[in-house]
């Protein structure tokens, strides 16, 4: 009798043997594993590329803001050549003038002098404020970390920046011995 139960329970122990290596197998299967992998390695790669096309468009924002100051200046250099060519002119006038009639005309003793009036010049300021101040922006990186020191979960960090979960719990991680 013994020698029955003990065959029943190596069968048994068999049979549990051969689904457990079963269920093992098919858990840890090197497709399965490889799968998952390629899973979150095409995530990563769609959030790269997120934010790649999200720097790329702040840098094209400050690049033709800095055209446009770049534009300005020139205008403003050409305005100023100009300007310091019509100078230049006028002052040769007035030495030819000058060497021309070296005695000036003196007004009669008896004339009044002429009323003063004042002089109004009118020129454009120098600095103007561009008018869309350039706003700094804070990397993805330090937002995330630092709402992470308030103590605001990820869950929450993720939706109120806009970005996957899976991105800022590897900004978290990454960054863990900052915390």
């Amino acid at each position: 009798m013994t020698a029955g139960i003990a065959a029943v329970l190596l069968a048994a122990n068999l049979v549990a043997m051969a689904v457990h290596w079963l269920l093992l197998r098919s858990r840890f299967a090197e497709k399965k594993i490889l799968a998952s992998l390629r899973a979150e390695v095409d995530r990563l790669v769609t959030d790269l590329g997120r934010e790649a096309d999200r720097d790329v468009a702040l840098l094209e924002g400050r690049i033709k803001a800095l055209r446009d100051l770049i534009a300005e200046v020139d205008s403003r250099l050409l305005l100023e050549k100009r300007e310091g060519e019509r100078r230049e002119t006028s002052a040769l006038f007035e030495q030819t003038l000058a060497s021309r009639n070296p005695t000036p005309i003196a007004p009669a003793p008896d004339t009044p002098p002429p009323p003063e009036r004042p002089i109004t010049v009118y020129t454009k300021p120098l600095i103007t404020r561009s008018e869309r101040p350039i706003t700094p922006s804070i990397p993805l990186n330090e937002r995330v970390l630092d709402m992470a020191r308030k103590g605001i979960s990820a869950e929450m960090i993720a939706a109120s920046l806009a970005v996957s979960l899976g991105e800022v719990e590897l900004i978290i991680d990454m960054n863990r011995s900052s915390l």
